[in-house]
């Protein structure tokens, strides 16, 4: 009977381990992985739960809110946090979001934003590239709600064609964020052909009313 408590204390204690939840993997490893903007769904505070790690180095994580400039300190340490721990940012509806991974062992920060390989430190990006895969999270993992799912990447990225610096499997540090929207950011070249689209429909407003 002792020997039946004890194992089932221990099994305890390993349910609070970092590594106990299964990171929701990314399906394209090896790639970048697609470009979301998050925005804040409603007025009151983000969460982030620590969900799991796989990362070797020491990291944490960094919620900023670009539209106020509020950010949280570096917390939720992947070889330290308990699944299920939280930090959270208070924010108004509408807000723009960006997470920074803190690479605490390199010294360096990588974020939820692609600068195409442009390093932006001003902006906590050292190596210009998107660090966050994103999906749907429907709860169920040691209490954390429904919400975003974001596994993070901590190696930075030297090339990609072939890759290098990184092996772009977005599960080192793994998280599920509440009161977050995230919608695909498109691409330079839409924004392109949108305005492209706009300067037609004004040049034909403009012959259409110089006929009249």
């Amino acid at each position: 009977m002792r020997l039946t408590i004890l194992t089932f204390a221990s099994l305890l204690a390993l349910g609070s381990s970092p590594l106990l939840a299964d990171p929701i993997p990314y399906a394209n490893v090896g790639q970048l992985a697609p470009d979301h903007t998050f925005t804040a769904t409603a007025t009151g505070s983000v969460s982030a739960y620590f969900y799991s790690s796989d990362a070797s180095n020491d990291d944490k994580i960094i919620l900023w809110d670009k539209t106020s400039g509020a950010m949280t300190a570096p917390s939720l340490d992947n070889h330290s946090s308990a699944v299920g721990s939280s930090v959270s940012l208070s924010v108004k509806a509408g807000d723009s979001l960006i997470f920074i991974l803190d690479d605490v062992t390199t010294g360096q920060y990588f974020s939820s934003v692609d600068y195409f390989g442009v390093a932006s430190p001003a902006n906590y990006n050292d190596d210009g590239y998107n660090h966050a895969y994103s999906t749907p999270y429907s709860g169920g993992v040691s209490g954390i709600p429904a919400g975003t799912y974001i596994g993070m990447e901590d190696l930075g990225v030297t090339g990609l064609k072939p890759l290098s610096g990184s092996d772009l499997d977005y599960n080192d540090d793994n998280f599920v964020f509440t009161n977050v929207a995230a919608a695909p950011t498109p691409e330079p070249s839409t924004f392109i052909l949108f305005g492209t689209g706009l300067v037609a429909a004004a040049s034909a407003l403009r012959r259409k009313f110089a006929r009249g």
